[in-house]
């Protein structure tokens, strides 16, 4: 009995992505008054923006901000999954029995951001991200690819969040160069 506990509980868990990671730009330092303001919703849900990943984007954007100007940034992320095998039968059936449950899954997160100086917005910029992997092996491995690319969603965001701000190249054409 222990042992189908123990399995259940691994499914519940096994293929989350955290939308909002706190590695997910790399290790950075403690930030202190950052000029920047953080809201996000994941699949509707208001979430708690983790400390780590405030820090990261405020270190990504800091040269961007102008002094005295705030940036405010409201993330939502989605998460929809995609079960592609037609022998699929129900998670409780085959995920004891079999690690391949062939699966594709749509992570998207829309960012609103708004640069106010003296409570005025002079510049707002809505930036869409997406990513869809396709994944075949079920636990740990598709675990870390999903976060994988829910990580390169938030680096791209800021890669090309920094562009917009400093008004100096493409947003576009330039973000391929940028990793």
């Amino acid at each position: 009995m222990k042992f189908f506990v123990f399995i259940f509980s691994l499914l519940l868990v096994a293929c989350a992505p955290a939308l909002y990671h706190e590695k997910a730009l790399g290790e950075v330092s403690q930030r202190e008054n950052s000029p920047i303001s953080f809201f996000a919703t994941e699949n509707g849900d208001s979430i708690l923006f983790p400390q780590e990943l405030k820090n990261a984007y405020a270190e990504k954007l800091q040269e961007a901000i102008p002094a005295g100007c705030n940036l405010q940034l409201h993330f939502q992320g989605d998460v929809e999954e995609h079960y592609l095998s037609p022998w699929y039968l129900g998670i409780f059936i085959l995920a004891p029995l079999w690690p391949a449950m062939p699966r594709e899954d749509d992570i998207v997160i829309n960012l609103s951001a708004e640069l106010v100086c003296e409570n005025v917005t002079v510049q707002s910029a809505k930036l869409l991200e997406e990513e869809h992997p396709k994944l075949f092996w079920y636990g740990a491995y598709r675990r870390r690819a999903i976060q994988k690319h829910a990580d390169l969603i938030h680096e791209k965001l800021a890669v090309r969040l920094k562009q917009i701000l400093m008004q100096n190249n493409p947003v576009d054409e330039s973000i391929y160069f940028a990793f």
